[in-house]
Order: structure tokens, then sequence, then C-alpha cells
């Protein structure tokens, strides 16, 4: 199931960042290489993503992302 989120913020030192869903709830870590198209590509604040929800050592978190 694809879902619809804002990237808050981005630490390309680290290469995660953390998404805020449009349904609300917890915010998601998403890392870079989870960008479906373009892994090299840098997310910025307040762009829109589209993505799965995935579960990495027991945490969800938002994968396959691509530009709405």
């Amino acid at each position: 199931m694809k879902h619809l989120g804002t990237v808050r913020s981005f630490d390309a030192a680290k290469g995660h960042g953390i998404i805020v869903a449009d349904s609300g709830g917890e915010y998601l870590i998403f890392e870079r290489s989870g960008i479906y198209l373009n892994p090299r590509v840098r997310p910025v604040e307040g762009q829109r993503l589209v993505y799965e929800l995935g579960v990495t050592d027991g945490h969800r978190r938002a994968v396959n992302l691509d530009n709405v």
C-alpha cells in the first residue's frame, strides 16, 4: 500500500531523514538508499514523497520512496 508524506528533515552526512505521513501518526525514518528511482538524489525539507511501510530491526520505516 502506498502512503503520502512530507520530508521533515534529511541529514546528508548520515544518509537518512524523517518523513511526516499525511495521515498523521508518528514520524518515520527513511534512508537515501530507499529512494526508488535515484538513491543519489538528496531529499529536501518540504518535498512530497510517496512510500511504502517497512520494518527494520523492529522499527517501522518508510521504504521504496518516490516523488509524488
